[in-house]
């Protein structure tokens, strides 16, 4: 599918991307984020979400939310908010209304903190080992 949603590397003053201690880079707040609101959504392209998990499933790096059974949006070219990595222990999480993905926090964050989300299952067989660190690590995604 060819419809795209990228509102821009950063969409909001309140994010950057920077190198990450979970994995490659991350998403960090440059200022203090209030609890239970929205940060922004997440940019990409909605791709045929069948064909998406088959090629995830023989790559390392995952920059794909599914949508509905047959949509998802390819994040590997959106926006800031397409590089959130995984925790066990999440500050934010996705929303996703009409096809269009938005990251609320969980909880206030501290400027400079990484933001995460949970990112439930995986397509890979075996999972994915998960390098969170929390104290709650369940070692695989």
């Amino acid at each position: 599918m060819t419809s795209v949603r990228s509102p821009g590397l950063l969409e909001t003053p309140s994010v950057s991307v920077r190198k990450s201690p979970v994995h490659g880079l991350g998403v960090f707040a440059l200022k203090p984020l209030p609890g239970r609101r929205k940060i922004g959504e997440v940019g990409g392209r909605i791709v045929d979400a069948r064909r998406a998990l088959r090629e995830i499933a023989r790559s390392r790096r995952i920059y794909f939310v599914q949508l509905d059974e047959r949509h998802g949006l390819d994040c590997s070219r959106g926006n800031a908010l397409g590089r959130l990595n995984h925790s066990c222990r999440p500050n934010c999480y996705l929303r996703i209304v009409r096809h269009r993905v938005e990251v609320y926090s969980l909880r206030p964050i501290r400027r400079g903190e990484e933001l995460v989300i949970d990112y439930g299952q995986t397509p890979h067989r075996k999972g994915m080992k998960c390098l969170c660190g929390s104290k709650d690590c369940k070692d695989i995604i």
